[in-house]
């Protein structure tokens, strides 16, 4: 059998899932997997190469078929500096790309996180995204840096980029749980917001929607749940205080609690900034929710315009 070596950078649920995933599917290889856990981020994004050696220095002084990392991992140094590793055909995963942050949230560190993530391409045999979204805003951003540079820079190196990269988005499982309920007589409309606690799923308008929802109706039940992290987005912190609306605000840990709750909600809402496949809408559209989704990111590209709102300046 063949000998697969995952990487994964930053090993939150949703990488957690896709790697899975990989491991199930893809039976005929025989996988190894080295996951860094899903805090400090920017040490995460330039120190991967040293901590894997720490994590796992078994996985990285063996011979392997395939090296199957996600763009998070700094894949140029990391087979530079294991030799094992060295000529062993690699792939790049975009779950996600540093290219595509909203200009009001750009990290100090960007540009830093955006040239290794350029060597990482270099250096890939293949490179694969979750979406023509997150491929897209990946190549046009390349273009748009190296035209910053002084000079020396390859001119065609977005098209060369382009030649070995294809879409493959994560798949969402089938539900197991059993069909959604028929709806009560004059049931509240139950909408859920299933992201991560944090800014770039733009918690500000969250509050913004359930405030407007508050003052004009008490026909809606919303249900706001996701993974949270050491720091919460103040706006989190007024939701759970201050409306009425609210049956659920926290997370869900257990898979098969969470799919059972989906399945008792009739609407999806994201309201997202920063996204680039939107796992948890799919799954909540898999489980009979329809979707509330702004219209951009990757959202347009799967779901047509009747389920996408403009969101631009107005509630």
């Amino acid at each position: 059998m063949r000998k697969g070596l995952l990487i994964s950078g930053y090993h939150s649920i949703s990488q957690a899932s896709w790697s899975d995933f990989i491991v199930n599917q893809v039976a005929d290889i025989s996988w190894s997997i080295i996951a860094l856990p899903p805090r400090y981020f920017s040490w995460r994004m330039r120190g991967n190469p040293l901590s894997i050696g720490q994590l796992a220095p078994k996985h990285l002084d063996q011979n392997y078929d395939v090296l199957l990392a996600t763009s998070s991992i700094d894949l140029a140094t990391v087979q530079s500096i294991y030799p094992a590793l060295r000529q062993t055909p690699s792939i790049l995963y975009f779950h996600d790309n540093q290219f595509a942050y909203p200009a009001s949230n750009n990290p100090q560190s960007v540009v830093d996180w955006q040239i290794t993530a350029i060597y990482s391409a270099i250096r890939a045999d293949k490179l694969v995204f979750n979406s023509q979204y997150n491929q897209d805003s990946f190549l046009s951003g390349v273009k748009k840096l190296l035209k910053k540079m002084p000079d020396l820079v390859p001119k065609q190196l977005a098209i060369t980029l382009q030649q070995k990269a294809t879409v493959l988005a994560v798949p969402i499982q089938k539900q197991t749980i059993g069909k959604k309920p028929t709806p009560e007589k004059n049931q509240k409309l139950r909408i859920v917001w299933n992201h991560r606690w944090e800014w770039d799923k733009s918690p500000e308008l969250l509050e913004s929607i359930i405030n407007k929802l508050q003052k004009h109706s008490e026909n809606f039940e919303l249900i706001i749940t996701g993974q949270q992290f050491r720091t919460v987005p103040v706006s989190f912190k007024r939701i759970q205080l201050q409306s009425k609306l609210i049956s659920h605000c926290q997370f869900v840990e257990d898979k098969n609690q969470y799919q059972q709750m989906l399945t008792t909600c009739d609407v999806v809402l994201s309201t997202a900034i920063h996204e680039f496949q939107g796992i948890a809408v799919l799954e909540a559209v898999e489980a009979g929710c329809v979707p509330l989704l702004p219209n951009r990111l990757s959202y347009p590209e799967m779901f047509e315009a009747n389920y996408l709102y403009l969101g631009e300046g107005s509630l």
